[in-house]
C-alpha cells in the first residue's frame, strides 16, 4: 500500500518535472535563447572571443563555466521563490534577465566543450545529464504529456506569429538594433 502511494507521487512529481522541461524547452528555448544565441554567434566579438578562448588553459575555461552556470542556475531559483512568494512580475524579471546569460552559457559550452571534457568527472557528469534527459524525453509519462500539450502549444505559436506586430518580429527587431549599436560602438 505505501509502495504503491509512493509511485503514484513519483509519477505525479515526474509529471510535473516534465511539464516544466517541456515549456522550457518549447517556449523559453526555442523562443528566446535560439534567438538570443543565434545573435551571439553573429557578433564579431565573440567570434575573436571564440577564437581567444581556444588558447585559454581548461582551469579558467572551467572556472568561467561553472561560475556563469551557478548565477544561471541562481537566478532561477531567486525568480521561482519570487513566484511562490506572489511577486509574479519579479519574478518574470528575473527569469527573462536569466535567459541572455543561459544563452552566453550555452554558447560558450559550445565553443569550449573539447576543453571541459577534458576533466573526466565533468565529461562523466554531462553524459549522465543526456543520459537522464534522452531517458526521460523516451519515457511513455513525457510522451503522453507533450501529445497532450501539443495543441496548446500551437496556440501559443500561433498566437505569438499573427501579425508583423507581434511578439516574435518586436523581438527580432530588438535584436537588429542592438547589433547595429554593438557595431556602432565597436
Amino acid at each position: 500500500m505505501l509502495s504503491k502511494i509512493f509511485n503514484k507521487l513519483l509519477h505525479y512529481l515526474l509529471a510535473v518535472l516534465i511539464v516544466g522541461y517541456i515549456v522550457f524547452e518549447e517556449l523559453v528555448w526555442e523562443r528566446f535563447a535560439q534567438p538570443i544565441i543565434r545573435f551571439f554567434s553573429r557578433l564579431k566579438l565573440l567570434q575573436k572571443l571564440s577564437t581567444y578562448l581556444q588558447t585559454v588553459d581548461s582551469k579558467l575555461i572551467l572556472l568561467l563555466f561553472v561560475a556563469l552556470f551557478l548565477v544561471v542556475e541562481f537566478q532561477g531559483l531567486y525568480a521561482g521563490s519570487l513566484f511562490l512568494q506572489g511577486n509574479v512580475i519579479h519574478g518574470v524579471l528575473v527569469y527573462a534577465g536569466k535567459v541572455p546569460i543561459s544563452a552566453f552559457t550555452f554558447w560558450l559550452f559550445r565553443n569550449v566543450k573539447p576543453k571541459l571534457m577534458e576533466f573526466i568527472w565533468f565529461e562523466r557528469a554531462y553524459l549522465y545529464l543526456m543520459m537522464l534527459i534522452d531517458k526521460i524525453t523516451h519515457s511513455q509519462t513525457y510522451i503522453e504529456i507533450k501529445n497532450k500539450t501539443a495543441p496548446i502549444k500551437q496556440y501559443i505559436k500561433y498566437k505569438m506569429n499573427l501579425s508583423k506586430g507581434t511578439f516574435k518580429p518586436r523581438v527580432e527587431a530588438l535584436y537588429e538594433k542592438l547589433r547595429y549599436l554593438l557595431k556602432k560602438q565597436l
